[in-house]
């Protein structure tokens, strides 16, 4: 694992609580690497401790759910666990809940 990879990790576990979402630019935003939301998204795609590093929670700028390395069907069930609606292949309250 990269140094990158483990700063995402940690940070994402760090700053968004179950119930909450984020997108890849903000997580990178979040690690200061502001521009980096393309290898944010691929670290999320490489996690290698879901879901105790909860990449679920990563989702598009406009609320679609993004990519997922796993069946997205299980990305939406651990969203609904943790209280985060999914409706038609977007977050529903996207901005109230996206941290």
């Amino acid at each position: 694992m990269t140094e990158f990879q483990q700063l995402c990790y940690t940070t994402l576990t760090e700053k968004v609580p179950a119930g909450k979402v984020t997108t890849y630019g903000k997580l990178a935003k979040l690690i200061n690497r502001p521009n980096a939301y393309r290898a944010v998204g691929s670290a999320m795609n490489k996690n290698p401790f879901a879901p105790e590093v909860p990449c679920h929670r990563v989702v598009s700028v406009n609320g679609d759910l993004g990519g997922f390395a796993y069946d997205i069907n299980l990305k939406i069930k651990r969203l609904q666990e943790e209280g985060v609606f999914v409706k038609k292949g977007k977050i529903v309250d996207f901005k109230k809940i996206c941290v």
